[in-house]
């Protein structure tokens, strides 16, 4: 049943020993249910939470998708209320992301369409999703902007027990990531692959 690409959703389940009623944060879901990091964790576990998507046809998949999620198609980014060059790359869709954080750029840039897409940080997000100040898990794959998002949030109002987030191997983001991290509460456990994986000290 599992989706994901890494067995993250495996991870999870695993970590909180197949808890029931769970809440999940997953920045970049796709349709929802292609290498989603919380399909199994909704429709298996009883889960629910926000799943975001601005890529215009997979959002309208992931809508039919997640029923029981609150799906949202703006770009999660350090500042609510802007308005930015999102490409879409038309070969691989999962690739696309905001354009001056773009990792792939050279498969992006042969054959993309670049939207305008509206931002919200990731603290106004989970206010206006009404999220509960625990959140069991975090996932973020955004191909270039996690750090971006990161690094304006609030850590004093929210606590996230697994924090999932992709690299790409990229430096300084990879680093960044996780001294920002570390200095809020948060554990390294390792990589995998091309994430890394927190759990916040207090379940520790």
């Amino acid at each position: 049943m599992s989706k994901s690409q890494l067995g993250q959703d495996l991870a999870v389940v695993k970590f909180y020993k197949e808890r029931k009623g769970g809440f999940f944060v997953e920045i970049g879901a796709n349709d929802g249910v292609s290498l989603s990091n919380t399909f199994m964790l909704e429709t298996v576990y009883g889960w629910k939470g926000i799943c975001v998507e601005p890529v215009p046809k997979n959002y309208d998949k992931l809508i039919k998708s997640r029923p029981g999620s609150i799906c949202r198609s703006d770009a999660v980014y350090s500042h609510s209320g802007l308005s930015v060059d999102f490409d879409i790359a038309n070969d691989v869709d999962l690739l696309s992301g905001i354009s001056t954080h773009i990792d792939h750029t050279a498969v992006v840039n042969a054959n993309k369409t670049t939207i305008r897409v509206n931002t919200v940080s990731l603290f106004d997000l989970l206010i206006n999703a009404n999220a509960p100040n625990f959140i069991e898990y975090l996932s973020i794959d955004t191909e270039g902007s996690e750090y971006e998002i990161l690094r304006t949030f609030d850590f004093t109002k929210y606590v996230f027990g697994l924090i999932d987030v992709e690299h790409n191997c990229i430096e300084p983001r990879r680093t960044n990531i996780r001294q920002l991290l570390l200095a809020n509460g948060y554990k390294y456990i390792g990589p995998n692959k091309f994430d890394d994986m927190y759990v916040h000290t207090s379940l520790q």
